[in-house]
């Protein structure tokens, strides 16, 4: 394994698989390693293929750290141990809580689908950019750090310039 690469644990828990509660639950430890700079969709396509299922909706993915806790699906970028594993649970849509007639009006659903659409394209957004908020920040403060120098060069010199003899003699010995 390469020095850039990410290793993670991840305990895959299958509840799509269950088709009654006296059924036993398909779960297995699995060890994979990332590249650092994965898109969002790159990292979601390769935990899609880690499960060994398609991502077409019908199933939910429950991102979990191990002590049971959900967290974003960017957090598997941090790496994690075999004895601490992130934990994967694979569910179905409506698996467990069955869904009812609707009483909300089609075009109330559609606008939440497309506000909540838009809210999703500006997280990515934002976590693509975070790199380079980063960058422009250190600048900033490199440029800033730059002026503050140049300042107090400029005031050194005109101390020196402006400051009486007897001062100097004083700002050199000890008080």
């Amino acid at each position: 394994m390469g020095m850039n690469e990410i290793s993670i644990w991840i305990l895959i828990r299958r509840y799509d698989c269950l088709e009654s509660d006296s059924d036993e639950l398909q779960s297995s430890v699995h060890h994979f390693t990332l590249v650092p700079r994965l898109t969002f969709d790159d990292l979601k396509l390769s935990v899609f293929c880690w499960i060994g299922v398609e991502d077409d909706g019908s199933r939910v993915l429950k991102i979990r750290n191990y002590d049971n806790k959900l967290i974003p699906l960017s957090a598997l970028l941090n790496g994690s141990k075999q004895e601490k594993p992130f934990i994967i649970d694979v569910v179905r849509v409506h698996q467990f809580c069955p869904a009812k007639k609707r009483s909300v009006p089609p075009g109330y659903i559609e606008a939440i689908k497309s506000k909540l659409g838009d809210l999703e394209k500006r997280v990515i957004l934002a976590e693509n950019s975070f790199p380079v908020v980063t960058s422009s920040h250190i600048q900033a403060l490199e440029a800033e750090a730059f002026q503050l120098a140049n300042c107090v060069s400029f005031l050194d010199r005109r101390l020196d310039e402006l400051a009486p003899a007897h001062w100097k003699s004083q700002i050199g010995s000890p008080i």
